[in-house]
């Protein structure tokens, strides 16, 4: 993947009710090795909701600045265990600004 031309997903569920009230889906970032893979990916993930109830778009990344994770996410390290017995886990969560 070049890390110029990688993409990423950012998904929202709308409420059926009021359609401008949209939160975005609990669900890690994917990275795509191009937008072109990403809008095709996009197109089959929103035919699932053919009610419009999920929105959402590709933008290009740089994964280089970026790590892959589109605004409003980070990349959490757990540390469990002491010295040759420690497992760092690597968690992608939502934060707010």
């Amino acid at each position: 993947m070049d890390p110029a031309t990688a993409a990423v997903m950012v998904l929202l569920q709308c409420s059926p009710v009021e359609g401008s009230v949209c939160k975005p889906v609990d669900m890690a970032p994917t990275m795509y090795a191009s937008l072109d893979l990403c809008m095709a990916s996009l197109k089959d993930r929103l035919a699932s909701a053919p009610n419009g109830e999920t929105v959402g778009r590709c933008r290009l990344v740089d994964a280089t600045v970026t790590e892959g994770l589109p605004v409003g996410y980070t990349r959490v390290f757990v540390t469990r265990g002491l010295g040759d017995d420690a497992i760092t886990s690597s968690y992608v969560v939502q934060h707010e600004r």
